[in-house]
C-alpha cells in the first residue's frame, strides 16, 4: 500500500482515538454523584489505547525495516478487537433506549448518561441541572467512535499484511 495513503488511515486513527479520549474524560469530569461507569472508564483505556499505538503505527512508516511488518500488522488487528470489543460494551452498556436522548425515563436511569444520582429514603434521585442531552449525545458519539476505530485498525493491519506478503514473494519481471 502507499505509504502516504498508509500515513492518512494512522492520522485518521489518532483524530478518532482523540475524539473518544476527549468525550469520555468529559462523561467522567460530568459525573455528579458516585464514581462513573467502567464503561466509561474503559473507554478512557481505549482512546489512550488508540493513540498511542497510531503514534506507533505513524513511526513504523518512518523506517523501512517496520514499514511492511506483519507484527505491526497482527497489532492492529488486536487493537481492532479491543476497540470492537470496546464499542459493542458501550453499546449494551447504553441498553435499549439506543437513540432514544428524548426519552426521560431512559436518560435518568441509564448510568453513563445520568452523571449519577442520590438515594434518598430509598428511592434514586438525579440532579435536576445534569445536561442529558449532551451526556446521551456523547455517549453515542463514543460508542461510534469505538467502531470506527476498530475498522480503521483493520484496514491498517490488512494493508500491512498484503504489503509484507507482496514484499516477501514478488512478482517476477516480465519479458
Amino acid at each position: 500500500m502507499n505509504p502516504c495513503l498508509t500515513i492518512l488511515l494512522r492520522l485518521a486513527q489518532l483524530i478518532f482515538s482523540a475524539i473518544i479520549l476527549s468525550l469520555s474524560v468529559v462523561l467522567m469530569l460530568g459525573q455528579r454523584a458516585g464514581d462513573s461507569p467502567v464503561i466509561t472508564k474503559f473507554s478512557i483505556f481505549l482512546g489512550s489505547f488508540g493513540l498511542f499505538m497510531a503514534f506507533f503505527g505513524v513511526f513504523s512508516q518512518i523506517f523501512a525495516v517496520m514499514r511492511q511488518s506483519r507484527v505491526v500488522g497482527a497489532l492492529d488487528f488486536v487493537v481492532a478487537l479491543v476497540q470492537f470489543a470496546g464499542g459493542v460494551a458501550t453499546a449494551v452498556a447504553l441498553g435499549p433506549g439506543i437513540n432514544s436522548c428524548s426519552n426521560k425515563r431512559w436518560r435518568e436511569t441509564n448510568a453513563i448518561v445520568n452523571g449519577g444520582y442520590v438515594v434518598v429514603n430509598g428511592q434514586n434521585f438525579v440532579y435536576k441541572n445534569t445536561p442529558f442531552e449532551s451526556r446521551c449525545q456523547m455517549a453515542f458519539a463514543v460508542t461510534s467512535f469505538e467502531f470506527l476505530v476498530g475498522m480503521s485498525f483493520v484496514l491498517s493491519g490488512v494493508a500491512m499484511i498484503l504489503s509484507a506478503q507482496r514484499r516477501k514473494n514478488p512478482e517476477p519481471a516480465k519479458w
